[in-house]
């Protein structure tokens, strides 16, 4: 059950962030279904994986503060699927700013295509790749003319 589980959300995400890499500038998939509707339900499901873990029992505090605590707990297929469904609710929030940022600033597609998967991949990564183009966005255009914001 734990794997149906994993396997549903994980489906659900990748079907989300295809959306998400094809048309990052239009509102209802950047705005409502990556950025609210899906993380939504994922997050609902997420509490109540972690309501009904805690319920029969769940792990004492104190081992949720050393790295063996944490391994222990994911050992646990269910913690181990609520733990990556937290991934996936707060990658996709990323991802569906980034998306946003991306299109308002007017980042090439190559550019803003490769910061979307990898922040689906590799959250922090894709992150930081957006980042640091927006940061040379911004500096071309300062150099360019003088402002430093992109035109609009």
């Amino acid at each position: 059950m734990p794997q149906l589980f994993f396997q549903a959300s994980n489906t659900l995400a990748l079907v989300a962030w295809i959306g998400l890499l094809l048309f990052p500038g239009r509102r209802l998939v950047s705005s409502v279904l990556c950025a609210m509707v899906v993380p939504g339900l994922l997050a609902t499901a997420y509490v109540a994986l972690i309501g009904w873990k805690l319920s029969s029992g769940g792990p004492p505090p104190e081992s949720l503060s050393t790295i063996d605590g944490l391994q222990q707990l994911f050992t646990d297929d269910w913690a181990f699927a609520a733990a990556w469904t937290h991934y996936l609710v707060f990658d996709m929030v990323v991802g569906a700013w980034v998306a946003r940022d991306a299109v308002r600033l007017g980042l090439p597609w190559p550019l803003r295509s490769l910061s979307l998967a990898l922040t689906f991949l590799a959250g922090p990564t894709g992150f930081l790749l957006h980042l640091l183009s927006r940061g040379m966005l911004r500096q071309q255009f300062a150099i360019e003319d003088g402002t430093d914001t992109p035109p609009h």
